[in-house]
């Protein structure tokens, strides 16, 4: 039996903490889910998850030591409204991370919050708004999984095609981590300053999607149709019959031309 050393994450908690002295950072051997144990202003790290999920309840495997798990709980003076969009943001700094450790630039995205390589997922984030009583500010959750190194048995056992984070010299996850909730902390001002627009130009240029005739799943509905980029508000666009048609959720499979 592998013993995967868990202390390489737990022995980074003193780093991370100084590095973030405003958050307080907790770091579990395992959790059910760190969407439900996260704190307000605190992050939640786990080095194996048993219940994770991802978008529409789906299951999301984190074996010890092998992946990221982590949620990051904060508060922005946004209402949830103005939050539209927000989650793009979040997979970016997951791909400007990627950059900043050797990763070169490829088209990662999919909207609207996967991390993909030639087709497979290697990550997914899931973002919770709860309003606070003034109405004027949000309670955000950002839930963001990655698959580091997941042996190949693992990865075949998934009902998807799955991938490890396409980095050749991955660094300790801890190091990852840390300069993650770094680029989280930037674009959360970002946002708060400058709203969407610059983030929408970033996401086209790593846009998995771009030129695909794609297919979009929503409860029982299926849309087919060109891939026409995002809207101002961070929604999908699909051209059906020459309309341009704009959707806020629902699930994306890339259809063969």
């Amino acid at each position: 039996m592998t013993h995967h050393n868990q202390d390489d994450l737990f022995c980074y908690k003193e780093h991370l903490q100084n590095n973030h002295p405003e958050t307080r950072i907790d770091i579990v051997a395992q959790t059910d889910s760190t969407q439900r144990q996260v704190k307000p202003n605190s992050v939640f790290i786990a080095d194996s998850q048993q219940a994770g999920v991802g978008r529409r309840g789906n299951q999301w495997f984190s074996p010890a030591g092998r992946s990221i798990s982590l949620s990051y709980r904060f508060c922005l003076p946004l209402t949830a409204t103005e939050l539209s969009g927000f989650q793009l943001t979040t997979a970016l700094a997951v791909t400007a991370v990627m950059k900043h450790f050797g990763s070169p630039p490829q088209r990662l995205l999919k909207w609207p919050n996967d991390l993909c390589f030639e087709q497979r997922k290697f990550g997914g984030i899931l973002i919770n708004l709860s309003p606070n009583q003034d109405r004027q500010s949000t309670d955000v959750t950002v839930g963001i999984g990655l698959n580091w190194s997941l042996s190949e048995k693992t990865l075949t056992q998934i009902d998807q095609p799955v991938c490890n984070i396409p980095i050749a010299n991955k660094p300790h996850r801890g190091l990852f981590i840390d300069q993650l909730l770094s680029r989280l902390k930037q674009v959360n001002q970002q946002f708060c300053d400058d709203g969407l627009k610059p983030f929408l130009k970033r996401w086209s240029h790593q846009d998995s999607l771009q030129n695909s005739r794609i297919e979009l799943k929503q409860d029982r509905q299926i849309m087919q149709g060109d891939y026409a980029g995002l809207s101002p508000r961070g929604e999908l666009q699909i051209r059906v019959n020459g309309q341009i048609r704009c959707f806020g959720s629902g699930e994306v499979r890339v259809r063969a031309l």
